[in-house]
């Protein structure tokens, strides 16, 4: 993993793909593109923030493997906002890399494709957070070699792009970096990471 990233900093783009934090049902009169986190999506956020940042970002005391998010795209939902701040503290990034993208909300996999082909080419690492069922089509299309079995809410899937420039992004050509849910890591890490996925069933 670290010689990957070694090899291929030079010329890649990475990107992170999270799917908003589980939100709730239990606001009446509240509209889809209103409805907030609830407890459980605002325990799984910063967690699998935290895991990032810890794991691939350089947090965790040891070099990163790839360079650190520099933006962080997100729908206009309230529950994908939501989940994007806590990213972004996380991340450590300053409000102003953090921008709304009202194209991301439900948008199918052609459309998160032409937001990330749309971000600034200075940037090497691009965080996009939206929702099923397009980011799981949009990651399984754009991998060349591999797939991801889903995407439960707060699931966060690390790829990198064989190119300098985001423009030039296309269909199954990355590269599968890291692929996290909350269940895994309250699995692997039943202490740290209590209560941010169910016990049963769909998380």
């Amino acid at each position: 993993m670290r010689a990957f990233a070694f090899v291929c900093a030079v010329f890649m783009k990475y990107l992170t793909v999270i799917r908003h934090a589980k939100s709730s049902w239990e606001q009446p009169g509240a509209s889809d593109h209103d409805r907030t986190l609830n407890e459980r999506g605002r325990r799984a956020a910063p967690a699998v923030g935290r895991f990032l940042q810890a794991t691939y970002f350089g947090g965790g005391g040891h070099a990163p493997l790839m360079p650190a998010p520099e933006r962080l795209v997100a729908s206009t939902a309230e529950r994908a906002l939501q989940t994007a701040q806590f990213m972004r503290e996380a991340f450590h990034l300053p409000p102003s890399a953090m921008r709304l993208e009202s194209r991301l909300y439900l948008a199918p996999p052609s459309i998160v494709m032409d937001v990330v082909r749309d971000c600034e080419e200075e940037v090497r690492h691009l965080v996009v957070v939206g929702h099923n069922p397009g980011l799981h089509e949009f990651c399984d299309r754009i991998l060349a070699r591999a797939s991801i079995p889903r995407m439960p809410t707060c699931a966060a899937v690390i790829v990198g792009l064989p190119h300098e420039y985001w423009g030039m992004a296309d269909w199954q050509e990355a590269q599968l970096i890291a692929y996290a849910t909350p269940k895994a890591l309250e699995r692997r890490f039943p202490v740290e990471y209590k209560g941010i996925s169910k016990e049963i069933g769909d998380d």
